[in-house]
């Protein structure tokens, strides 16, 4: 090289202050028996008696073993939804904490950890193809509905409790049942079996007091075409002992709504409950479910080569009734992205109020693939790709507000200028009108990106906390109510005194 010649230029580095290595990490030990925590700042209220169970990806690096040589075998995860689930657990009593860890004990994992690599495909890594597995063995497996030696059933995204029971669920036809003391993964259901739908969202309603838990499933129907379903679950306490049996053994199809396509139906992650409505948001992200077996006999590609987005249709709103009494009704505006929807209502006149995080595109899923992450401070453009904003939308229910073909118009506005993510609220008001929500910030070129983040609807505003100092990233924050609170919404933590209750 010339010496005259000037070196490379240093890639700039468009994210500067967030640490996305947070991503990356790999839990390779679990920890079984729980270890005290050392309090370093402020205290945990002596009131605070229970435990908080946290499910999410352990790991992109978890089976192989670190010096294993052998590339032809995936033994890494490409994409943060491919991921096991780990399950950890943070038990509170008498002002102490403390920790434990597994992963959630499903077929796939187990496959993983014997064989060292992925056995099945995920979301967005092919695995190696099984030498001992022929195509005609595979399309049998498909046919003679044994799915689960083709699809995966990794429960990697939500916990949620059934009654006295709780679970691990994802987007997929499967859920686990877990022991809350050992986090000991006691049981397998598949869906197909009990409802004949092939998946469900990982964000069911649960109503405590009615003893009911409501979700929406997909099913392909030969003669009517792919569907959605709402399904209702009994959670009272089962007059037998059946260890086999759950909630969704007396779960039941309350309603089904053919989907837009013929092929086709939508990404979903949540959707919304109000006092009289169902709300189904069918974005225009389409999974083009012909796809899915033809890859799983050829072992030619991941699920996510199934998805396609389709920015110039609407996105669809599905109003309805709980009751079975009345007809749907369908709301339409220009299409965008959603993963977590935040709250619906109704208001005094009969209309219907949803608060949703919209993107304007599915970009941010590719954000989540290992090597995106591995290289986003390089690239200009992530921080756009990822940026999405909490948008509150407006059903009028009149039937004069109904076009000619028969779609209401969704009426939207954006809520606070600030990207938010894995939102919660006060449980207590799902469904209600209601004032705050949480948030973990997903802008990633603040000049702090760990901030949670609590937004007022009604003023549209919001306040943000966290510890820059410490490059400290806050998890999904979830609402206890202080003992005895007087007021309607207590707020964030105890860092003030006058503060009334804690995330």
């Amino acid at each position: 090289m010339d010496q005259n010649s000037e070196a490379p230029n240093t890639p700039k580095n468009y994210l500067a202050n967030c640490d996305l290595t947070i991503w990356l990490r790999s839990c390779r030990k679990e920890i079984l028996d729980p270890v005290k925590g050392s309090v370093t700042f402020g205290e945990i209220p002596n009131w605070l008696s229970g435990s908080l169970v946290r499910n999410g990806p352990g790991g992109i690096h978890v089976y192989g073993d670190d010096d294993n040589s052998d590339s032809s075998f995936p033994s890494d995860c490409e994409h943060l939804f491919d991921s096991p689930g780990l399950l950890q657990k943070f038990r509170f009593q008498g002002g102490e904490a403390f920790y434990s860890n597994r992963f959630v004990q499903t077929n796939s994992h187990k496959n993983n950890l014997a064989a060292k690599r992925l056995v099945l495909s995920e979301f967005g890594t092919l695995a190696a193809p099984d030498p001992c597995q022929t195509i005609f063995h595979r399309v049998s497996a498909i046919f003679t509905t044994n799915m689960e030696e083709l699809m995966t059933d990794t429960a990697n995204i939500s916990i949620q409790p059934f009654g006295d029971e709780v679970y691990t669920l994802a987007e997929t036809g499967y859920a686990h049942r877990i022991d809350l003391e050992s986090l000991d993964t006691t049981l397998k259901v598949n869906l197909i079996s009990e409802l004949a739908i092939i998946n469900h969202t990982s964000h069911p309603h649960v109503f405590e007091k009615d003893n009911k838990v409501y979700n929406v499933g997909q099913k392909l129907d030969l003669w009517n075409g792919p569907r959605y379903v709402i399904v209702e679950l009994d959670t009272n306490p089962r007059e037998d002992d059946n260890p086999a049996l759950s909630p969704w053994s007396r779960g039941k199809i309350l309603a089904e709504i053919p989907s837009r396509w013929l092929l086709n139906l939508c990404y979903m992650h949540s959707f919304y409950v109000t006092e009289n409505h169902f709300i189904i948001v069918e974005q225009p992200l389409s999974i083009f479910f012909p796809q899915i077996p033809i890859n799983l006999i050829l072992n030619s590609n991941t699920l996510a080569s199934a998805l396609k987005f389709h920015p110039d249709e609407d996105t669809l709103f599905h109003v309805i009734p709980r009751d079975g009494k009345g007809e749907r009704k369908v709301f339409k505006s220009p299409a965008f992205f959603f993963m977590h929807t935040i709250n619906a209502f109704e208001t005094k006149e009969g209309n219907i109020v949803l608060d949703i995080c919209c993107y304007k595109d599915p970009k941010m899923i590719d954000c989540l693939y290992v090597s995106a992450l591995q290289n986003a401070h390089e690239n200009p453009d992530y921080a756009k790709m990822f940026r999405g904003r909490p948008t509150r939308f407006q059903l009028d229910m009149n039937s004069a507000s109904f076009d000619e073909v028969g779609f209401g118009l969704a009426e939207s506005e954006e809520i606070v200028d600030f990207g938010c993510e894995i939102p919660q609220i006060n449980s207590t008001l799902n469904s209600k009108p209601y004032k705050y929500f949480y948030a973990i910030s997903s802008d990633t070129d603040l000049d702090h990106t760990g901030w949670l983040v609590k937004v007022n609807t009604e003023s549209k505003s919001f306040q943000k906390w966290g510890e820059p100092e410490l490059q400290s990233y806050g998890s999904e924050p979830i609402f206890v109510q202080n003992p005895g609170a007087t007021v309607k919404h207590p707020v964030l933590c105890k860092r003030h005194s006058r503060f009334k209750g804690f995330l």
